[in-house]
């Protein structure tokens, strides 16, 4: 655990610049076949945001034991969780210095400030408050950063925590046991797939209610799903 949270301002080489609004993550959750990457991507399509997909960003010990069937415990999620954040800040500020601070704005189909959107199921109160920088956390060190990512690298200094800068809000993907049973069951190797569901369903805490989240209905089209995620997250970034 770091002592001091690192602000903007201690920090200026992890974050966009102090003056400019504050850059935001994005987290599409839920249980194993909720629709995460697919719900993420339209997403960061409609609001023109870049997307992580965040198994990418799990630390090479979590990748090595996974390789070897052993199940992740909370202690291995702890650095993941946090490098999802630092690495989520280090993007924000790369698309900060591509455009050079001229985002696209509501009206233009984006949010008017840097952003990033990670998929990430976030099944625990208490992993959303890693997220959310509420809890404070370390990224893994350098030489156990995921093998060749392109943002979570020593370059970007993805090893330190994210400051105070970071807004995060979760787009919740929200289906009933039978619905994700259904998906689930309808994918190869469905019988691990459904023991993995079942799982999580009972490590799920609903976060329904919570600070920052958006709950969206996946028994809808995949239209109707986008368009309910978009105009909602635009709506607690304050589009009218």
């Amino acid at each position: 655990m770091a002592d001091v949270k690192p602000t903007a301002e201690e920090r200026p080489d992890l974050t966009i610049p102090v003056k400019e609004p504050n850059p935001v993550l994005i987290i599409v959750m839920g249980p194993a076949s909720c629709g995460k990457s697919t719900v993420g991507s339209d997403l960061a399509e409609s609001l023109s945001l870049p997307f992580i997909d965040g198994d990418s960003l799990h630390p090479a010990s979590n990748i090595a034991k996974m390789s070897a069937g052993i199940p992740l415990n909370d202690d291995d999620r702890l650095p993941w969780l946090a490098l999802i954040r630092s690495t989520a800040e280090r993007k924000c500020k790369e698309e900060y210095e591509k455009c050079q601070g001229s985002f696209k704005t509501f009206e233009q189909g984006g949010i008017g400030r840097a952003g990033v959107i990670i998929a990430c199921s976030a099944l625990k109160k208490w992993y959303r408050d890693i997220l959310r920088g509420e809890v404070e956390a370390n990224p893994p060190p350098v030489h156990d950063l995921p093998p060749s990512h392109t943002v979570a690298n020593s370059a970007h200094n993805v090893h330190h925590p994210a400051t105070s800068a970071l807004q995060t809000y979760f787009v919740y993907c929200n289906g009933t046991p039978e619905l994700l049973a259904q998906r689930i069951a309808s994918r190869k190797n469905h019988f691990m797939g459904k023991q993995m569901l079942d799982s999580q369903l009972a490590t799920l805490q609903d976060p329904t209610g919570e600070r920052g989240v958006l709950s969206v209905d996946i028994s809808k089209t995949p239209e109707e799903v986008g368009k309910q995620a978009t105009n909602g997250i635009r709506k607690i970034l304050g589009h009218p």
